[in-house]
């Protein structure tokens, strides 16, 4: 017949179980003191926790600081309008007349075919042909006009009137104008009626006797 086991009586807690005990509870204290900032570690009234200062070496570049540029915008631009293209005008075709000069005039001595007139005499002088060279006669006038010397000119001849010169001859005889011009005294060919026949031509005389006669023809073109 088995033996019943009698209990064991509980362990009782010695001197170093309660040491160890302690130092948890202190610890645990102490932990909080530092977390909560209690006892010793309470910080002092009117005290701030220093800001370290940032110290930079001077030995260091200093990085150079970042620019904002602002990008102007663009100011809307007018639309160009076009440009009207200029009218050409056309220009005014010079007039075609009939009768034009032949050649350029002819001056010489008035002592060669008028010799009883003096050196103080300016003649202009020439005939007019039409277009199968017969000589004009009735159906035309020679118009000088301009100034020369000072004076007013505006005279007429009839072509056939001063046959010296030929069929068709005609003459201006000026007294005491043997001067020298240009392009103040021109002469041109006109009808019956005044109208032009020929253009205007400026003609050059000269204080000389051996140019004291011009001759001035025309002729019929068309």
């Amino acid at each position: 017949m088995a033996t019943p086991r009698r209990p064991e009586p509980p362990n009782r807690m010695g001197v170093s179980g309660f040491f160890f005990l302690f130092l948890i509870l202190g610890g645990v204290v102490w932990l909080a003191m530092l977390i909560f900032g209690w006892g010793p570690y309470a910080p002092e009234e009117g005290t701030e926790t220093p800001i370290a200062a940032v110290t930079q070496d001077p030995s260091l570049p200093i990085p150079p600081f970042s620019t904002f540029t602002q990008t102007a915008s663009p100011e809307p631009s007018e639309t160009p309008l076009p440009t009207p293209t200029p009218t050409v005008t056309p220009s005014a075709t010079p007039e075609v007349f009939p009768f034009v000069l032949i050649g350029e005039p002819e001056m010489m001595s008035s002592a060669l075919i008028r010799p009883e007139l003096s050196c103080d005499y300016l003649i202009i002088a020439g005939q007019v042909w039409d277009l199968q060279d017969v000589p004009v006669t009735d159906s035309a006038t020679v118009h000088i006009f301009g100034t020369l010397g000072g004076y007013t000119i505006d005279r007429f001849a009839l072509p056939g009137s001063a046959q010296v010169y030929g069929d068709s001859g005609y003459e201006f005889v000026l007294e005491g104008l043997v001067v020298d011009s240009i392009d103040s005294l021109a002469i041109r060919l006109e009808d019956t009626n005044g109208l032009p026949l020929s253009a205007a031509y400026a003609l050059q005389t000269f204080k000389d006797c051996q140019k004291n006669l011009i001759l001035v023809n025309f002729k019929q073109v068309r």
